[in-house]
């Protein structure tokens, strides 16, 4: 199987075996029993909510071992109706590429990407359909990756948490009546840094502009107007990246990665 069509055998957290073992818990006067138990408990209820979403994803690998692809892909987006992982996204991409669906899979590439920005492997996976479909690479800005490798509500709880460590470690040694210890002094300016940091990226996450992927399996025209009858404005390829503008009707006004402007068919478009 080559590295295009290599789809991924797991879907969830890593396990904290590795790390674990990597404490030495005797200098954290920890014992090891009750971090064992600890582990085991988090790993139980991260597992709790789940079963179905893992029988639906092994049901897709199988299925797609088989070269049943239109299995797999029914089985994967189960799989994503419990719960969205870039892993799944992954594998629906390739299961749809499969049948010839390449535009379709970018898509899922692209969202994968989303929930995953840094991996190597998606990235590498999608430049290469990319180019089978004969669109340029133009890779994201490395601060749009970095600000999307955390959700919104995670950078805001971030920005809460920092935010008060850092009014207390300013009010406790006044309300006290004593100088800042370098500890605190420390965990104020770490917290100062990750306050930042949060808000930059909550700042590029909300003005970020909304864009979607064409994806249909055929250049699609671009209209001057919201209309099928209207004057062309250009063409949008499949799996084209594409800002969006405007909404009317059943169209949207996209600026297309090769810079053109012009309505589309919501049918013919996906947002990310």
């Amino acid at each position: 199987m080559s590295s295009l069509t290599q789809i991924d055998h797991f879907a969830g957290v890593p396990l904290l075996g590795k790390m674990g073992s990597r404490i030495n818990l005797p200098q954290m006067g920890i014992r090891r029993l009750p971090l064992r138990c600890i582990q085991l408990c988090l790993m139980f209820f991260s597992a709790l909510p789940s079963p179905i979403q893992a029988d639906d994803f092994q049901s897709g690998l199988d299925a797609y071992h088989e070269a049943k692809y239109a299995e797999a892909t029914a089985a994967f987006d189960r799989s994503l109706e419990s719960s969205e992982n870039a892993a799944t996204r992954h594998n629906l991409a390739l299961s749809l590429y499969q049948q010839g669906q390449a535009a379709d899979a970018v898509w899922q590439l692209e969202r994968a990407l989303r929930l995953a920005p840094l991996n190597k492997t998606y990235i590498f996976k999608l430049g290469a359909l990319r180019q089978i479909l004969g669109l340029y690479d133009t890779p994201t800005d490395w601060w749009q990756s970095a600000a999307n490798i955390l959700a919104k509500k995670i950078w805001i709880w971030i920005a809460c948490i920092c935010f008060w460590i850092v009014i207390a470690a300013l009010a406790l040694p006044r309300i006290g009546g004593f100088q800042r210890p370098i500890l605190l002094k420390l965990s104020s300016g770490i917290a100062t840094v990750c306050l930042l940091l949060a808000l930059t990226a909550l700042t590029i996450q909300i003005t970020q502009q909304p864009s979607g992927i064409v994806i249909s399996n055929e250049a699609v025209d671009l209209h001057h107007a919201p209309a099928s009858a209207a004057p062309k404005a250009g063409v949008a390829l499949p799996g084209e990246r594409a800002y969006i503008i405007d909404q009317h009707n059943d169209f949207l006004k996209v600026e297309t990665e090769a810079e053109i402007t012009g309505w589309i068919q919501v049918d013919a478009f996906r947002k990310l």
